[in-house]
């Protein structure tokens, strides 16, 4: 039985940057082989200006969600940055920015890290801050990344990143993709697998930071435990996240109408949807090879492009489905 239906998406809004790079070319310069390339799916990620920050990127997803959503920033009561990699500044934290810059004077603002599940984590933040019944109807979740700055050639161990930003405004009473379920995953001992090393209080900025490439950028820090040990563990917790979320909802995977991925692994995504036995035509993969990943936002840009295609209809069970740094694997289910 359905239940839990406070409150829906009444807008989303992007900024992708113009520039597009071959993923092709990307991993030529990496040392990677095509092999690897062809099985990620993705052709191209996207670029940012040098003069361009997760911030900046963030602001105008932002402000598209609320031209879509016609929705007043006066309206809006929260704001959650969810940006999944390195932000503007360590300190302070980005969502005042956003705050300001949207004119949304009205609202709280806070940031979380969750890496590319935070997008995610904030769905549940955004409904309970709704259920609480003090007053909030309007959340916003907002993101921006860089990657291009602080990855090599966009790479981290076979996975390629785009630069651009995302956003949801979930409004309470609104009956459009309302999240009815959240299922999500830590494993701790992962924490620090792939990680940035440097800039920080363990590996302050220093000379001998400067001097190491692999300081500053987002690296993993052990290539066959990531290759083996939690390689054995990706898939199965991707989709004991998925079968959780369902349950919650008393849904089984027969009932999914759509299936909306992270934008990282075409052939990951093609065993997991195998495994639940959804076939791929129902799923976000042809968003994949389009868009290719750049955080958090991938899964509500495949939901954007799905609706804006006519690819899901009203009452729809839609299941999105990402993972993220720290290490986290994330499951939401919704109805259109």
């Amino acid at each position: 039985m359905l239940k839990n239906k406070v409150c829906g998406i009444k807008g989303m809004g992007f900024y992708m940057p113009e520039k597009k790079v071959s993923i092709k070319e990307l991993a030529k310069q990496s040392g990677i082989p095509e092999f690897v390339v062809d099985a990620l799916g993705a052709e191209t990620v996207r670029e940012a200006n040098a003069d361009e920050y997760p911030s900046d990127m963030a602001i105008k997803a932002a402000l598209d969600a609320l031209e879509n959503g016609d929705v007043d920033p006066l309206d809006i009561d929260t704001i959650i940055y969810c940006g999944a990699g390195v932000p503007d500044y360590i300190l302070p934290h980005t969502a005042g920015k956003i705050q300001h810059a949207i004119g949304a004077k009205n609202a709280f603002a806070f940031d979380i890290s969750q890496g590319c599940c935070g997008m995610l984590t904030a769905i549940q933040l955004a409904k309970g801050y709704i259920s609480l019944g003090e007053g909030i109807n309007n959340v916003m979740l907002v993101t921006g990344d860089k990657w291009s700055q602080f990855t090599r050639f966009h790479s981290a161990d076979s996975v390629f990143f785009g630069d651009g930003g995302g956003a949801a405004i979930f409004s309470k009473g609104h009956g459009d993709f309302s999240p009815l379920s959240t299922e999500i995953i830590t494993k701790g001992e992962f924490y620090d697998l792939w990680c940035v090393q440097a800039g920080a209080l363990r590996h302050p900025a220093s000379r001998e930071t400067l001097e190491s490439k692999d300081m500053h950028t987002y690296v993993c820090l052990d290539l066959d435990r990531a290759r083996h040990e939690f390689k054995d563990i990706y898939v199965p917790d991707l989709i004991n996240a998925v079968k959780g979320a369902l349950k919650k909802c008393s849904l089984e995977p027969s009932d999914v109408s759509y299936f909306d991925m992270v934008n990282n692994n075409l052939k990951v995504q093609e065993i997991i949807m195998n495994k639940l036995g959804i076939p791929v035509e129902k799923s976000s993969a042809g968003y994949l090879q389009r868009f290719g990943h750049f955080g958090g936002q991938d899964i509500f840009l495949n939901l954007h492009m799905a609706k804006k295609e006519k690819k899901i209809k009203k009452g729809d069970i839609i299941v999105m489905l990402t993972a993220g740094i720290g290490f986290s694997w994330g499951s939401a289910v919704f109805q259109y």
